[in-house]
């Protein structure tokens, strides 16, 4: 039989235009579809909000089609080139029919692949624009294992070059030196960019070439300490083995924390992510600072005082912020950090509508977890839900890498969303505690909570619509992924040089309720021993020996003025917090904090809450975008000042906890005894009147600091929570 080999010229015709018309076939079926079953990620607006941004929505969409095209073809045309060059060896059929099949399964078996290596190793990158019931990927999943996935690459790796090599041979033997050439050149190109596009770092095993000198230099007690700062958004404090939590979570943290100083009461004064980040960073009570939601004004970005990373840039220090989608803050409100690796503002609708539909977005998922991703598609690389857990730290011990060849002091914060909702985590973390008969729709992430409103309908049902143990247990494998990437990276920072010259302080924003108090989420409720409002704190610094646990009450505004103090800095005056180096050097020093605390934005009624309580519109009324052109969701104007109002507030000690919570009827006041009653069901308001008198002096002296409280006092100097109109309410009973 005589062999077919096709002119050069004709082949690469074939070739480009079979892929170019697969490359459209399924961009069209994917823009069918999401065009169909049109769905995007973020909050929902209101009808007119959404119709002005039609136009862009569009753009994003056309944008999205376009990269679905060119990932299409560039696959297609591999499967084509592949079909082509076995002609020649099994005498196969040229026309292009033949040719735009063989594209299309090209595409189909890589999308697969990929749709099965993620559903094993990172099943929230599927999951997260799925619509269907997870449940029933669990036959499919049960079938997966890295060998067997590691099995079929590599079969599939040994058929594609062995066809390859064969073809190729066929052309040369048959002095078809053009076209072998050409094969070649397209292999080495494909090569090339699956390479570079594989990993989302450069540099997964980083090693960095330290000199004598270099080491020498580093230990230098002279040069200013390093500072990097470890956070995970949404982290329990109790889950650390300092708090004899029942499963063993935390083995590096706990190692660090036999080294260093650990504060047991640590508080944030707003359980959520912007205001807390921003608090923390400014040291400064939210009412100072301004951020009060997660939505704050554009004007709010530029922050109106100092803060710790601007005091360290004019020390001569290199800041650098590393997050994924949780610590979008860390850029969008201006703390001046110089490098910052991390997405923009999250809470953007022009940003949400670049991610797409459901179900574009889920087939380029599939190809942005990567560099290219990054690189290209950041809003997908960046998507809420999907863990970056790996990256972040691969990243941060390549930046350590970095500092270890520099004279300049750094300051690295290092924020991710390993503990956040919906408790994704990479493989095997997801299924580490979850029982072998789980059959729910739980097995890999939280689910039916991808959007606020899903959050609101099932908060209102109670724990009974949560399934509230598996969730518990996938964020419990979140914790010891982000403590064992802890560990890798405290381990670089040896292998740098850098760790005698290093503090560490590992921190959290805010950690999280599952019903202990009656409420889910963080920020919603004051009420009991604040399951979200109490945060790890750890402070190693390595130039101290000494190490035990202050079971005093911090606060995570006292953060920035005690890296000051270590650093030898002075604070901002206009920081509220103060300096817990007292505590670090001598564990019987007396602090006699305070803590300040307020509720967040809610998204719906909290379960529990008083029947009168203040309240205002759901979040579809309350958001707006006042800039069209930046696109920046914000909370309307003419509620704001209703949003703060209507905040719980409290103050606290290591004993005591006053709660004041605003009524249509006035102010109620409960006072607690979380000694005896850590649950808070015993109000003591009325029969500890001195206790209650003393906490209720500081509450109302930061009420009345807070500018938009202020403007609603009859008599701001007796700042009470209340207008004319409305008394003095101790407890529920009075009402």
């Amino acid at each position: 039989m005589m062999t077919l080999i096709l002119p050069l010229s004709l082949q690469i015709q074939l070739n480009l235009g079979s892929s170019a018309l697969v490359g459209v076939l399924i961009t069209s079926a994917l823009l069918y579809f999401s065009v169909r079953d049109h769905t995007r990620t973020g909050p929902r607006v209101k009808e007119t909000i959404a119709q002005h941004y039609r136009g862009y929505a569009l753009f994003a969409l056309a944008r999205l089609g376009t990269w679905s095209f060119a990932i299409a073809f560039f696959l297609a045309s591999a499967g084509t080139s592949l079909y082509l060059l076995a002609i020649p060896i099994w005498g196969l059929s040229d026309n292009f029919f033949a040719l735009v099949l063989s594209g299309v399964l090209s595409v189909g078996a890589v999308t697969a692949y990929l749709f099965t290596y993620y559903l094993l190793h990172i099943p929230s990158l599927v999951l997260s624009s799925a619509r269907f019931r997870f449940s029933r990927l669990t036959p499919v999943w049960k079938q997966l294992s890295p060998l067997r996935l590691r099995a079929f690459f590599w079969l599939s790796t040994l058929s594609i070059g062995g066809t390859s090599i064969a073809g190729l041979y066929q052309l040369l033997h048959h002095g078809h030196w053009g076209t072998a050439c050409f094969y070649c050149l397209q292999g080495g190109i494909y090569l090339y960019f699956l390479n570079w596009a594989r990993s989302s770092s450069s540099c997964q095993k980083v090693k960095s070439p330290i000199t004598t000198s270099q080491t020498s230099h580093n230990r230098d007690q002279d040069k200013p300490p390093n500072i990097l700062m470890i956070g995970a958004d949404t982290l329990r404090a109790d889950r650390l083995g300092a708090a004899d939590y029942v499963r063993n979570l935390s083995p590096n943290i706990d190692e660090l924390t036999e080294r260093s100083i650990s504060f047991s009461n640590c508080y944030t004064p707003l359980a959520r992510t912007a205001p807390s980040l921003a608090s923390l960073l400014t040291g400064t009570w939210p009412q100072t600072h301004g951020i009060r939601t997660n939505y704050p004004y554009p004007e709010q970005l530029k922050l109106p005082i100092d803060n710790l990373i601007s005091t360290l840039n004019e020390a001569g220090y290199t800041t650098t912020a590393i997050a994924d989608w949780a610590g979008a803050d860390l850029g969008k409100i201006d703390f001046g950090f110089q490098q910052r690796y991390l997405p923009k503002d999250q809470w953007n609708l022009k940003y949400l509508l670049r991610q797409g539909p459901a179900g574009i977005r889920l087939f380029l998922s599939l190809f942005c977890h990567n560099r290219f991703g990054k690189k290209y598609l950041p809003e997908l690389y960046y998507l809420a839900g999907i863990p970056l857990t790996k990256q972040l730290f691969s990243d941060t011990r390549e930046l350590l890498s970095e500092a270890a060849r520099s004279e300049t002091p750094f300051c690295i914060n290092l924020f991710t969303a390993t503990t956040h909702v919906p408790f994704g985590s990479n493989y095997p973390y997801y299924d580490l505690f979850t029982p072998r008969d789980y059959s729910g729709d739980s097995q890999f992430i939280m689910t039916k909570l991808a959007s606020p409103e899903e959050i609101i309908e099932k908060q209102e049902l109670g724990p009974e619509a949560f399934d509230v143990p598996q969730i518990l247990n996938l964020y419990d494998g979140c914790v010891v992924q982000f403590d064992d990437e802890i560990g890798k990276l405290l381990s670089h920072l040896e292998d740098c040089n850098l760790a005698d010259n290093t503090i560490v302080v590992i921190y959290s924003d805010h950690g999280a309720d599952f019903f202990e108090t009656g409420s889910w989420g963080q920020g919603n409720t004051l009420m009991g021993n604040d399951p979200s409002g109490r945060v790890p704190l750890i402070i190693h610094d390595p130039r101290q020996q000494q190490a035990h646990v202050v079971n005093q009450t911090v606060r995570t505004i006292d953060i920035a003025p005690t890296l000051l103090e270590l650093l030898a800095l002075p604070p901002s005056k206009t920081m509220d917090g103060r300096s817990l180096v007292a505590a670090m050097n001598d564990p019987r020093a007396q602090l006699s904090l305070f803590a300040y605390q307020e509720t967040g934005l809610w998204l719906g009624r909290v379960p529990g809450a008083h029947p009168q309580h203040l309240g205002y519109p759901n979040l579809l009324e309350l958001l707006d975008i006042p800039d069209k052109k930046s696109g920046m969701l914000c909370i309307k104007p003419e509620f704001y000042s209703r949003v703060v109002e209507a905040k719980d507030r409290s103050v606290r000690d290591e004993r005591w906890k006053l709660i004041a919570m605003p009524t249509e009827i006035g102010v109620i006041y409960r006072l607690y005894d979380l000694e005896k009653d850590p649950s808070c069901t015993e109000d003591l308001a009325t029969s500890k009147i001195e206790i209650f008198d003393k906490l209720k002096l500081k509450l109302d002296a930061l009420i009345a600091a807070d500018p938009i409280m202020r403007n609603t006092f009859i008599n701001p100097k007796k700042a009470s929570l209340l207008n004319s109109h409305h008394p003095i309410v101790k407890n529920v009973s009075d009402a």
